[in-house]
C-alpha cells in the first residue's frame, strides 16, 4: 500500500512476501534506545541532595562513581545498560536513608538519561503476594507496570523468600526476574533489608544474585550523626535548641548509640524524638498567656521540651533490648 500506485500491482506482486516483509518483523524485536543528553541541573540538584544527608559516606562514594562511569560511557557511545547493571541491594538497619537515597538515585538515573520517568513506586511482600493461585502475578505485573520507566523499591525483600518452596512469594520472584530481562533498561530494581536477611534472599534463587550484582550498605549512624540528624530536623521546623537542651540531646544520643540493638531505629527513632520535643513546646507555650510569648520563644527548644528522654545506663546493663524513650 506503500507504492505510489497499488491499484496497478499484479495478482504476483499483491501475493509474494518478500525478505523485506520478513525483516521488519524481526526488526520490530529490536528496542531503540534514544540517546538522551545529560540534565545537567537535574543531576546537580539530585547530587547535592545526596551529599546534604548526614552520614552515609560509602553510600555516597559509590554514586558519584556510578555517576562518573555512566558520564563515561556516554562520552564513547558505549550502551549503558551493557556495560554494567543497575539494579542494586540496599542492606542495613531501619531508619539509615534506603528509601531515601533510593528516590534521589532514580531522579540521579534520569538526569543521566538512563531512565525516562525517574519515578520510585515502593512495595513489600504485602503488595506483591496475592492470597490464591494466580492472583500474584497479576499483583506483581500490576506495580511492575507502574514503576516502568523508574524504580521499583522492594523493601524488606527477603521476605518474599521467606514461605517455603510453595510459598506464593517465589512466584513473585520469578514474575519479578523474567521482567527484569524482558524489559531491560525499562525500568531499575533496588531491593532492600537487613544484611544477614539479605545474604539469605540472594541466595533463594539462581536468578537473583546474577541480577543483583551491586551492592550498598547502609552503616548505622552513630551518636553525634544521630544528634546531626536532629538538630537538622528541627530546624526544618524552624526550631533551634538552647544551651541546655543541645546538652542533653546530645547525652541522649550517646545513650541510645550505647545500648542500641538490631531493632534500633536510626534516624526513625530520632524523627519519634524530635515529634514528641516540639509537641512538648507546643504545649509548654499554650500553657502561657499570649502577651508573654515571644518569637524567639516559639522557634527555641528548652531543656524543658526534652527532659523527659532520661538517660539511664543501668538500662543497658539490665535490659539492652529495651533501650528507648516512653511517650506516656
Amino acid at each position: 500500500m506503500q507504492n505510489a500506485n497499488p491499484n496497478e500491482l499484479n495478482n504476483d506482486e499483491l501475493s509474494t512476501i518478500e525478505a523485506v516483509d520478513i525483516e521488519k518483523i524481526f526488526n520490530t524485536k529490536t528496542k531503540m534506545i534514544a540517546d538522551i543528553p545529560v540534565d545537567e541541573d537535574l543531576l546537580r540538584s539530585s547530587l547535592n541532595s545526596l551529599h546534604a544527608m548526614i552520614g552515609l559516606q560509602g553510600v555516597k562514594t559509590e554514586i558519584d562513581e556510578l555517576v562518573k562511569l555512566v558520564r563515561f560511557y556516554k562520552e564513547i557511545g558505549k550502551d549503558i545498560r551493557q556495560s554494567f547493571s543497575l539494579h542494586a541491594v540496599f542492606t542495613g538497619n531501619p531508619g539509615t536513608g534506603k528509601t531515601t537515597v533510593a528516590r534521589m538515585l532514580a531522579q540521579i538515573y534520569k538526569a543521566l538519561g538512563i531512565l525516562e520517568r525517574g519515578n520510585l513506586v515502593e512495595c513489600d511482600r504485602q503488595a506483591l503476594v496475592g492470597g490464591y493461585v494466580g492472583q500474584t502475578a497479576i499483583k506483581t505485573n500490576d506495580i511492575l507496570n507502574r514503576a516502568m520507566g523508574g524504580v521499583l523499591f522492594i523493601d524488606e525483600a527477603y521476605a518474599l523468600s521467606e514461605g517455603g518452596e510453595n510459598d506464593f512469594g517465589k512466584e513473585a520472584i520469578e514474575t519479578i526476574l523474567k521482567r527484569m530481562e524482558d524489559n531491560r533498561g525499562d525500568f531499575i530494581v533496588i531491593v532492600a533489608g537487613y544484611t544477614d536477611n539479605m545474604i539469605q534472599f540472594l541466595e533463594s534463587n539462581p536468578g537473583l544474585r546474577s541480577r543483583f550484582d551491586r551492592e550498598l550498605n547502609f552503616a548505622d549512624y552513630d551518636a553525634n550523626q544521630l544528634y546531626d540528624i536532629a538538630i537538622k530536623m528541627l530546624a526544618a521546623n524552624s526550631i533551634k535548641t538552647d544551651e541546655a537542651a543541645s546538652k542533653h540531646l546530645k547525652d541522649y544520643m550517646e545513650f541510645l548509640s550505647k545500648g542500641r540493638n538490631q531493632f534500633f531505629g536510626n534516624a526513625r527513632n530520632v524523627r519519634k524524638i524530635v515529634e514528641e520535643s516540639i509537641k512538648n513546646q507546643h504545649l509548654r507555650l499554650a500553657m502561657l498567656e499570649p502577651e508573654n510569648r515571644t518569637k524567639d520563644m516559639i522557634h527555641e527548644l528548652t531543656f524543658e521540651d526534652v527532659k523527659e528522654f532520661e538517660i539511664d545506663y543501668s538500662k543497658i546493663e539490665n535490659k539492652k533490648s529495651s533501650i528507648g524513650f516512653n511517650l506516656n
